[in-house]
């Protein structure tokens, strides 16, 4: 795939499903048109440095496609938060969430009734609205600093892998002139501080949650806690979770110094990668996650059925994300080696014509 292919691919995904074939299509006829004007005028093919410079005077895939879009949806309190560009990214982010978490929610209380638990009608509306304003405020947050340096900074953004994925840049960077110089010379892109930032304030917070969670039960099994225990296994990763925690700010903290190791960086996430899945493995084949609380212990076989459901629960959790995991930790090691190897091939072709000369 192309740059042209992956830049059309980018604003497609911006676009309503009903109206992209077509867009996309006269778009990427007028990319290809304008380049072999380009080419004619200078006698020969474009570079791809030189391409993705053409790209850029079309501007953000993320801008351009809301231009052709008819909808302008947006959220707004007194000023806007969340634009028209954003929006539908915004609401299949916060569908996937909030689904995701009343289907936990739901195995909870399906396990309470089970359990013979009485459930107030007010208590379950309480829970679920509590979630809907915790996943809504964490979400809406991450895309107002999102929509803040769209509008700051339209132009920063680059490809994301090769399927035409965009990712906003928040490095300090003037211009494309600056970059295109870099990369002449050989160097490397930097890691985006922004990201380094956002990842050290993330763990955090994350270690916080899991180290409260020994003490409050509650922050994982949530009103299930009353009557469930987290089982054994639990104590035992908790320590080497930590340490993936503390290692990965330790990582973020040195690219904030350092955002240049960009090798760095992809090799110390790999290894992240790996240690989590092997976590995740372990903890997989515990078979059983949760346990009737010490204080129920005389009605274990009033809550058994309950118990079974929850541990059930984690189970098919635990699958797809051992599962998930590993895809992606093959796709972190693939990636990265087919990229040094294009760098190194380059290299290796730019040292054989200056031998030539």
């Amino acid at each position: 795939m192309d740059l042209v292919d992956r830049y059309a691919r980018a604003v497609a995904k911006a676009l309503p499903e009903e109206q992209r074939e077509d867009i996309i299509g006269e778009l990427s006829e007028d990319i290809r048109s304008e380049m072999e004007d380009k080419q004619s005028e200078l006698g020969r093919p474009l570079t791809e440095l030189e391409v993705e410079a053409l790209l850029r005077q079309r501007g953000n895939p993320l801008l351009l496609a809301a231009r052709y879009r008819q909808d302008h949806r947006s959220v707004a309190f007194g000023r806007q938060i969340v634009g028209p560009v954003l929006y539908p990214f915004y609401i299949k982010v916060l569908s996937f969430n909030l689904g995701l978490t009343f289907l936990v929610i739901a195995i909870i209380f399906i396990a309470l009734a089970v359990s013979g638990q009485k459930l107030e009608f007010n208590y379950i509306v309480l829970t679920c609205l509590v979630q809907l304003f915790i996943q809504w405020g964490i979400v809406t947050l991450i895309f107002s600093m999102v929509e803040q340096h769209l509008k700051k900074h339209p132009d920063r953004w680059h490809f994301k892998g090769t399927d035409g994925g965009l990712a906003l840049d928040f490095k300090i960077e003037k211009d494309v002139k600056m970059r295109i110089r870099r990369e002449t010379k050989g160097g490397l892109v930097e890691v985006s501080r922004f990201e380094s930032i956002s990842i050290i304030v993330a763990s955090a917070v994350a270690l916080v949650w899991v180290t409260s969670v020994q003490s409050h039960p509650f922050l994982i099994l949530g009103p299930a806690a009353a009557f469930l225990k987290l089982a054994p296994i639990w104590h035992t990763v908790f320590f080497p979770i930590v340490v993936l925690m503390v290692a990965e700010i330790v990582r973020a903290i040195i690219n904030l110094a350092r955002p240049d190791w960009i090798r760095f960086r992809v090799i110390a996430r790999i290894l992240e990668h790996a240690g989590g899945l092997a976590l995740v493995c372990y903890l997989f084949r515990a078979g059983s996650w949760v346990a009737t609380a010490d204080a129920m212990a005389g009605r274990a076989k009033e809550f058994a059925r309950a118990v079974e459901i929850v541990n059930q629960g984690f189970y098919f959790g635990l699958l797809a994300t051992v599962i998930l995991s590993a895809g992606m930790l093959i796709f972190r090691i693939v990636e990265p080696i087919q990229k040094w190897r294009h760098q190194d091939c380059s290299r290796g072709s730019g040292a054989t014509a200056k031998a030539g000369n």
